[in-house]
């Protein structure tokens, strides 16, 4: 059964090469044109990479600053990651975790 599916994966990725092979060889490219793209991809990119990284860090700031003064408990203890047992213990870790009255 693995064989198999490597064999016709194998099939595939040969039937693809051989049949785009005449279509990618069959003029010779434009090398502006390919530098242009190229150099328009490596801007995008960069804008991509450039905008995550400015994404995360305003993102910490405002967690550090504004989520962390909406938090009321800041130091849970071990039993915070405890799952409840039965419904009556669950509505007690409810009302102590949000502190209702």
């Amino acid at each position: 059964m693995k064989n198999r599916f490597f064999k016709n994966l194998w099939n595939a990725i040969l039937v693809v090469l051989f049949c785009t092979t005449n279509f990618a060889y069959a003029k010779n490219p434009h090398l502006h044109t390919i530098k242009t793209i190229a150099v328009k991809y490596s801007i995008v990119i960069v804008a991509v990479v450039g905008f995550s990284i400015l994404l995360c860090i305003g993102l910490s700031i405002y967690n550090k600053f504004f989520v962390s003064a909406h938090l009321k408990d800041k130091n849970l203890e071990n039993a915070s990651l405890k799952s409840p047992t039965d419904i009556d213990d669950a509505i007690r870790m409810f009302i102590a975790k949000n502190r209702l009255k």
